[in-house]
């Protein structure tokens, strides 16, 4: 299916997942090598900043199974055994321009929330 585009250059991502969907090999394999490249930086990403969760958004997230297995199995395999099933990745049920809102304005407040540091009189607002 996927092998018989004219133009590689207009394929998206729903193309591929419609594709996966009828059974096309060329298109499960996309999405593995996808997963399998996002899963090892995932991967990387909990080894420095210790996340309770990740929770992945966007378009690529729609396809669903077919994206977010090879994600969780390639995290899974190039995480430090002190991380190992620990990390639940998943895909926001938030619609994408929520989401980035939401998170644009919580950089915004934890910038500009007050912070406590210690004096020699005690606790000090800067």
């Amino acid at each position: 299916m996927l092998r018989n585009v004219a133009d590689i250059d207009l394929i998206s991502s729903k193309d591929v997942f419609e594709a996966a969907e009828k059974g096309d090999l060329v298109a499960k394999q996309i999405f593995d090598y996808t997963g399998h490249l996002l899963g090892q930086k995932l991967a990387d990403y909990v080894h420095f900043s210790s996340p309770e969760a990740i929770i992945l958004f966007g378009g690529l997230t729609k396809s669903g199974h077919w994206i977010m297995d090879p994600i969780r199995e390639a995290m899974e395999e190039n995480l430090m055994p002190i991380w190992k099933g620990k990390i639940p990745v998943s895909g926001s049920i938030l619609k994408d321009s929520d989401a980035a809102i939401l998170g644009a304005s919580s950089l915004v407040f934890s910038s500009s929330a007050p912070s406590f540091t210690k004096t020699n009189a005690g606790s000090e607002i800067t």
